[in-house]
């Protein structure tokens, strides 16, 4: 059931522009009953109170738009961790272009007392990009399918407790340059009645987990069916589960272009996904683009504050100067 903010009387559904008007009439009518009275006040005073005022409509107005957010059917979910804190600001700066509710389904990285903040968290840029965070509880299992699942199951749980029928899911490494492609991908799979639309696609046997848009039941319960199975042994990665989860349960899904793309690493490869959503999976094409001896990513991409010790001294000085003895060096 939609949510809904009354007004100050709660008659009716709150409007923060109307609201604006009477607050701006009641302040008129006070100033002039304070003039009448022969009170002396200055133009700051005066100012300060319509500045009040226009404050308090513009954070209702902020209000608004997120509920508005929540009222929608598409939610948008990152699952990520403190290996993409690089990346996020450029991932979730373009998700928040689509105007959707985006919840940061962070991987908990607190496990040792010795720790620091900001080694571990997302900068301020970034988490002021999104709607929601949470964070799962620390997991010991070993890599990184296990602390996965439990970010995404209980994102999904949260985003269908809050009635959203869709989810859109983009891993924090990924950036997409055309994020207006999200609402093509959702009309896609509407206009199908499609279960469905993952960027990587084999039948029966293998669907992408990195970037993919789906109706919230079936998502909701693949994820909790491989939640069941993280510790069982040969079941298979979460792309080969989801990929016989599809089939058994005979989910409905949109075949894309070129399916075989190995996580979008080459970024020179054609696919539904890229002319879409203008997709790049930018960890992994880094380290492609160091193995071919190419360009790095752009810097535009980058969050520097968490470049590492050895790319501070290659690829940071290269952009500063030019100088292709830099580039050279990150490559060796």
């Amino acid at each position: 059931m939609p949510l809904k903010l009354l007004n100050v009387d709660g008659t009716k559904e709150n409007d923060s522009c109307e609201y604006y008007n009477w607050r701006l009439e009641w302040l008129e009518n006070t100033i002039c009953k304070r003039h009448k009275r022969g009170d002396k006040l200055s133009t700051q005073q005066y100012q300060t109170w319509y500045d009040s005022e226009q404050r308090t409509y513009e954070n209702m107005k902020k209000d608004e738009e997120r509920v508005k957010k929540l009222n929608k059917s598409l939610a948008i979910i990152v699952p990520t961790h403190k290996y993409h804190n690089i990346w996020l600001e450029s991932s979730l700066s373009q998700l928040q272009k689509t105007g959707y509710w985006t919840l940061l389904a962070f991987d908990n990285p607190y496990y040792q007392l010795n720790q620091k903040h900001d080694d571990q968290l997302p900068s301020t840029k970034a988490m002021m990009c999104v709607d929601q965070v949470i964070m799962k509880p620390k997991t010991w299992g070993s890599g990184v399918g296990i602390p996965h699942s439990w970010s995404m199951w209980l994102g999904m749980k949260m985003l269908k407790a809050l009635g959203f029928e869709y989810v859109f899911n983009c891993n924090g490494d990924i950036v997409l340059e055309k994020p207006e492609g999200v609402n093509k991908l959702f009309q896609m799979l509407k206009d199908e009645d499609a279960d469905i639309i993952a960027c990587e696609y084999h039948p029966g046997r293998y669907l992408g987990t990195m970037v993919w848009l789906s109706k919230i039941d079936p998502a909701l319960a693949m994820w909790e069916e491989n939640m069941k199975r993280i510790y069982q042994v040969n079941y298979g990665n979460a792309e080969a589960r989801f990929g016989r989860f599809a089939a058994e349960h005979k989910l409905k899904v949109i075949p894309v272009d070129n399916p075989a793309d190995h996580h979008f690493k080459d970024w020179t490869h054609d696919n539904t996904f890229r002319r879409i959503l203008g997709l790049r999976h930018l960890h992994a094409e880094h380290k492609d683009r160091r193995t071919r001896h190419d360009l790095p990513v752009e810097e535009k991409y980058f969050d520097k504050k968490f470049l590492k010790t050895h790319e501070l001294n290659t690829i940071s000085k290269y952009w500063k100067t030019g100088n292709k003895k830099y580039l050279k060096a990150w490559w060796n």
